[in-house]
């Protein structure tokens, strides 16, 4: 797989409508079909109406009220913020190590996608899906940001070792990206380095400012 970067070249890929996330299968359950069914791998209209309830779903919690929640994992605090009270850190992480195809045991999150979606009202719908969805991509990510950051400036952590170090997408037409050629139909990684962090773009993750609030609360 050809790797995109340097920041000029891994900001145009991301803000160019010809590079779409790499496509997932129609799914009815499991952690399949929590992709299936979240903005994260969506695209076009599809990827707007979920992100929107994604967003929804942020504006609702103020990023001042996560900062009270001092070295509580990232996820607990969320949750409680969406009305949850039982611990779902564990169900969570099951499904973060298998969210990306391929990565993990996928068995064991498709257990947790159930229990997840049992947690809140038992109903694969795409609300279900956007709430599972923000927690399993605030876990690691958040997690290790709050460990990077007891050594370091969130700033210099977020520009040099950014927690997602890399995204994937999809060339529709073929083209060139600096000196990369890149052709129809073939997936590129994007380096996320140099100030990238939280993506850039229709994509951009529109959860930065509740990621730095986590930080802060958990470093106090």
């Amino acid at each position: 797989m050809q790797q995109i970067s340097g920041r000029d070249a891994a900001f145009a890929v991301l803000n160019d409508s010809a590079f779409v996330v790499p496509p997932v299968p129609p799914v009815s359950s499991g952690v399949a079909w929590l992709r299936a069914t979240v903005g994260r791998f969506s695209t076009g209209e599809a990827h707007e109406r979920r992100r929107a309830m994604s967003i929804a779903i942020l504006d609702a919690i103020a990023p001042e009220s996560l900062r009270g929640y001092g070295p509580m994992h990232p996820v607990a605090a969320l949750a409680r913020e969406m009305g949850v009270g039982e611990p779902v850190v564990d169900l969570v992480r099951d499904v973060a190590q298998a969210y990306q195809p391929g990565t993990g045991d996928e068995f064991r999150a498709d257990a947790a996608v159930v229990r997840l979606v049992a947690v809140f009202g038992g109903v694969f719908d795409e609300p279900t899906a956007a709430r599972i969805g923000l927690l399993v991509q605030a876990c690691e990510p958040t997690t290790a940001l709050i460990e990077r950051t007891r050594h370091r400036p969130v700033d210099d952590v977020l520009r040099d070792e950014p927690p997602v170090p890399a995204t994937k997408r999809q060339a529709l037409v073929r083209s060139t990206v600096g000196d990369v050629r890149v052709e129809a139909g073939e997936v590129v990684q994007v380096s996320l380095a140099g100030g990238l962090a939280f993506g850039s773009g229709p994509r951009r993750c529109p959860g930065r400012e509740h990621a730095l609030a986590l930080v802060e609360g958990a470093l106090v």
